[in-house]
């Protein structure tokens, strides 16, 4: 898809998804095990994996289980999960949202205004919001990089979402949450596609 594409059709429906519960376990430095509940349209999915980094230190997520659950399982599963050593947030230094657009076949000016352009729709939106703000940007072998400070995962998430949407660019987006293991140190859960299973390059 063309990152111009946007210009022609904007789909006009709000993204139909919802995070509804993550958790995590990390017993390793070199591991995060994750567990996340998500509503795409009308189905709940049970997604687990693991994130680690790979030779080149590149972000590796890879999916475990994918399973539709109904309702009335939620709790059991997120009950089960703080049985075996999960906790429910890696937020404690700070909520970062990390977004890596990956237009196609533009140049390296198309792609920075595009995400000029994106940067500032965003922060506006979630500034007006009080739910967070810019902090960086850059272009990288991996895309267009955009890292926004938020106070609020969920509706800072769906806020971003909606907003590529809206532009015709999300599916040719990721969307990442920081996942701090210490202060100088991290790694990232990437959460849209919501059961993306690949490499995620930071640069």
């Amino acid at each position: 898809m063309s990152c111009n594409s946007h210009t022609d059709k904007k789909p006009t429906e709000k993204v139909d998804i919802e995070y509804i519960s993550s958790n995590y376990k990390n017993e390793t430095d070199d591991k995060i095990e994750f567990s996340r509940i998500v509503k795409d349209s009308s189905t709940l999915n049970l997604i687990e994996g693991e994130i680690r980094f790979d030779d080149n230190y590149n972000t590796l997520q890879t999916i475990k289980n994918k399973r539709t659950i109904s309702r009335s399982e939620i709790d059991s599963i997120n009950s089960n999960l703080k049985e075996k050593g999960y906790r429910d947030n890696f937020d404690n230094i700070g909520k970062i949202i990390f977004v890596q657009m990956q237009p196609k076949n533009e140049n390296d000016f198309q792609v920075l205004d595009l995400r000029h352009k994106m940067e500032e729709k965003i922060h506006e939106k979630l500034k007006s919001n009080g739910l967070g703000e810019w902090v960086a940007g850059d272009l990288g072998p991996g895309g267009a990089n955009m890292l926004f400070e938020v106070t609020e995962w969920k509706k800072s998430i769906s806020m971003i979402m909606n907003i590529l949407n809206q532009e015709g660019i999300l599916k040719n987006s990721l969307i990442m949450k920081r996942l701090n293991t210490a202060k100088d140190d991290w790694n990232y859960e990437i959460i849209y596609p919501i059961d993306y299973d690949g490499v995620f390059n930071q640069m």
